[in-house]
Parts: C-alpha cells; sequence; structure tokens
C-alpha cells in the first residue's frame, strides 16, 4: 500500500502457489522481498503475465520457469447485453440436484481427464459437489431431448460470478450447445443476482467461444511453476 492506495494483492494459496492481482513493479518487488524474508516454500505463482513474469525471474534468479508447468489463460468478462438466437427458447438451464448427481459426476471426471493437462480427477469431482450444495452447478436442458451439457459459477466477488466447468458430452458437440449454455447462464447471474461473468480460457486458436458470443478480453493471466 502506498499513500493508502493498494498497490497489488497476493495470497499463498492451499497448493503453494502465490495468487496475484495487477500491480505496479515496485510492489511486485516488495511482495518478492516479504516472501524471501519470510522463507515462505512456493510452488510456483499464478497472475497476470507481466507481473507473474518479473516475479518469477526474481525467485529463480533470472532462470526461466518450467515451460511443461506453464498454463496461459485470457480472462474474459461479459458485455451488458447478448444477443440470443430464436431458437434459444428452446434451451433452459436448471440446477443438478442428487438426482442428476451421477451424471454430473461422470461429466465432471471427463472435463478433468479431457482437459490440457489434465486435473486432478477427485479434486474436480469435489469441486462439482460443493457448487451442487451450493445451488452453483447447471445442466443445459433442450426441449424433448433432455441434458446436453454442464456449466456452473465456480466462486463469486461483489460484482462478478466467475463461471466454471463449461462441458459439452462429446456426442454433442458441434452444434453450438456451449453457446447457448453460456447465454443462458449468463442472463441467469445478471438476472437473479444482478452480476457481470468472468471465466478463464486457455483456448488459443482464432474463434474462441467466448468472443463469438460477446465477451471480450479483460487481461491476459499466466501460472508458471517453479519446481
Amino acid at each position: 500500500m502506498e499513500k493508502g492506495k493498494i498497490e497489488l494483492c497476493a495470497v499463498l494459496t492451499a497448493s503453494n502457489y502465490l495468487l496475484i492481482s495487477a500491480g505496479t513493479i515496485s510492489a511486485v518487488q516488495h511482495l518478492f522481498r516479504f516472501t524471501k524474508r519470510k522463507k515462505w516454500k512456493i510452488k510456483g505463482i499464478s497472475g497476470p503475465s507481466s507481473e507473474s513474469l518479473y516475479f518469477s525471474k526474481k525467485w529463480l534468479g533470472g532462470e526461466k520457469d518450467q515451460i511443461t508447468g506453464r498454463r496461459n489463460f485470457s480472462i474474459y468478462e461479459t458485455k451488458r447485453n447478448l444477443k440470443y438466437n430464436e431458437d434459444d427458447k428452446l434451451f433452459s438451464i436448471r440446477n443438478v440436484g442428487d438426482n442428476e448427481w451421477p451424471r454430473a459426476r461422470l461429466w465432471a471426471m471427463q472435463f478433468a481427464l479431457e482437459s490440457t493437462p489434465q486435473l486432478n480427477r477427485t479434486a474436480i469431482v469435489n469441486m462439482a459437489k460443493n457448487m451442487m450444495r451450493t445451488d452453483n452447478l447447471f445442466f443445459l436442458q433442450k426441449r424433448g431431448f433432455g441434458s446436453c451439457g454442464m456449466v456452473g459459477f465456480g466462486r463469486q466477488t461483489k460484482n462478478y460470478k466467475v463461471i466454471n466447468l463449461v462441458y459439452i458430452p462429446i456426442e454433442e458437440r458441434r452444434k453450438k450447445y456451449a453457446q447457448k449454455m453460456i447465454f443462458r447462464i449468463v442472463e441467469l447471474a445478471h438476472l437473479k443476482y444482478q452480476k457481470k461473468c468472468l471465466l478463464f480460457s486457455d483456448y488459443t486458436g482464432d474463434k474462441n467461444l467466448y468472443e463469438k458470443v460477446g465477451f471480450h478480453s479483460k487481461i491476459e493471466y499466466c501460472e508458471r511453476m517453479f519446481f
């Protein structure tokens, strides 16, 4: 903090990754000195690309972080209004409950397996169950068809809901179901909670789903592994 203004926020997570916000380079330098003084054992850092790169170089004495443990993301934010297609009226989202849990559990496991790199299946299933218990896990429903996708809110801030677990089963892909599902959950966040949405995406191709439906890139984010 400088002159009463917060310059940077940071927290050491349960996985011993340092999670940092956007901030000034001088604040990152101060954070580096603080962590060294406290002798924190840090496995890596997550945060905006430039800030995380600067801290990483300082921590590793000028050496590069491990490429195999590096993940780049874009953080996307919703605009106020997303445009709906006429056939979107055939679709809705509903809460996942105990009766739907077996399918949600299977899809959560597939989500973990298909991630690059693969995620811990137990951790993802536990996260999905916690989302279900707090009424934050949903299925996309198509009238006369049934469930064709899963999505949820992983966490929230004062102004935002953070979208997570966006999953369409293999047999239902290439039908624009993900687009329709995102429309619906953004609508829910706006109408029920009066909040906008954020989400993380590591997709680097030309036609990002979230840009197509009206999100805009807010910041480039990177997770870097030290050891």
